[in-house]
């Protein structure tokens, strides 16, 4: 069980009408949730604090994830799933679903090309979902071929569904949403301006995102 410190952000996760397709849920409700932001930039001081967006919505077997990333120059590169996406800009999704019961959380990694990056484990020991398991997970980005420089636009935009079957076979229990420990980060490690910023703020002495205790608190609302 993940000790929950003072301090950390909440944020409510409003739920969608039955039997909603995904495409619908992504072009008819998810702008209208309220935006959480990631705003805690973290161990680097260059002043590069791109402005990012997350929405949320859940249902019955999903939880939909909503980034607005207003970006001017952006490092897209990696392409096959499960590649060092963090290297490039990239936005990822923390979540322990069962938190009074485990530890365990997965973590979801992506670039704008929505790119993958998917983990299940503890901290430190995690293990990467198979292709199959990836392919359950709903993945919309704005990005359709690798780039390293301006974006016209100035913002990339990701969309995620992850069902709940992929966490209840990873956690062998069923999944009944009602409180999750989760956080959100925008990094790009390998990017023009190497920057690190989180939703639920973490405390450490060297950029490190696998800090549990962190992470903030996602309420369900039914």
């Amino acid at each position: 069980m993940i000790i929950q410190e003072t301090g950390l952000r909440e944020y409510e996760v409003e739920k969608v009408p039955a039997n909603t397709g995904i495409h619908e849920i992504f072009e008819k409700y998810i702008h209208k949730a309220k935006p959480l932001y990631i705003d805690n930039y973290l161990w680097v001081e260059n002043d590069y604090q791109p402005q990012v967006e997350v929405r949320l919505l859940y249902s019955a077997n999903y939880i939909f994830v909503k980034f607005d990333v207003f970006e001017n120059e952006v490092t897209a590169r990696f392409t096959e799933i499960n590649a060092p996406v963090y290297k490039d800009s990239c936005v990822e999704f923390f979540v322990n679903p069962l938190p009074e019961q485990t530890s365990k959380y997965f973590n979801f990694e992506i670039n704008p090309l929505g790119t993958l990056l998917a983990e299940s484990g503890f901290k430190r020991k995690r293990n990467k979902l198979t292709a199959t398991d990836i392919s359950q997970i709903h993945i919309n980005a704005s990005l359709d071929k690798p780039l390293v420089g301006i974006l016209d636009s100035g913002v990339w935009e990701i969309e995620l569904a992850v069902p709940l079957s992929l966490f209840e076979k990873y956690y062998g229990r069923e999944i009944n949403l009602d409180l999750a420990r989760a956080n959100f980060y925008k990094c790009g490690d390998e990017t023009k301006y190497v920057h690190y910023a989180a939703w639920s703020e973490v405390v450490s002495g060297k950029p490190d995102f696998h800090l549990p205790a962190h992470f903030g608190m996602l309420k369900f609302k039914k």
